[in-house]
């Protein structure tokens, strides 16, 4: 009977899990090239309402990302994941003490798991463009851009 208790609680526990309840991603920042194909569904949008902002930490964050307000169009994808184009330049900072040292702007948008059992560990992920076509994850986005769905931001699939 005990096993039988407990494997009920694990099962419990690893649905919650990948229900959403991922924290925040340890650190964000990333360069990892990624291979696309090319592609395009007029279905498949994803909205951003006010534009997003995401830092590096809570507490004196060094390195933000800003996703930009408006509609983001499906132009690419992978085994794991559709990328979406952002209707604006993607802006990166970092900060020394408080106050913004470099700023950039790169073309780019989100990509978003296709699956949620292929993409537990990274949902949704920052994207700038790459060499020949390809993608660039810049920014690795967990549990806390997921909550944000249905109020910052929403998708048409």
């Amino acid at each position: 009977m005990r096993r039988t208790g407990l494997a009920t609680s694990l099962a419990v526990a690893f649905l919650a899990t990948a229900c959403g309840a991922l924290g925040p991603i340890a650190s964000p920042i990333a360069t990892e090239a990624r291979t696309v194909t090319a592609t395009t569904d007029a279905t498949k949008t994803l909205t951003v309402k006010d534009g997003m902002v995401f830092y590096d930490r809570a507490v004196d964050p060094s390195h933000g990302i800003r996703f930009p307000p408006g509609t983001y169009t499906l132009e690419a994808q992978d085994a794991s994941y559709w990328y979406l184009r952002a209707p604006a330049p993607l802006e990166t900072r970092e900060f020394k003490s408080g106050k913004v040292s470099e700023s950039h702007s790169a073309l780019g948008g989100l990509m978003i798991g296709k699956s949620t059992m292929k993409t537990f560990v990274l949902p949704a992920a920052g994207y700038a463009d790459g060499e020949n076509g390809g993608k660039v994850l810049i920014w690795k986005l967990g549990g806390e851009f997921v909550h944000l769905e249905g109020r910052d931001w929403s998708k048409s699939f």
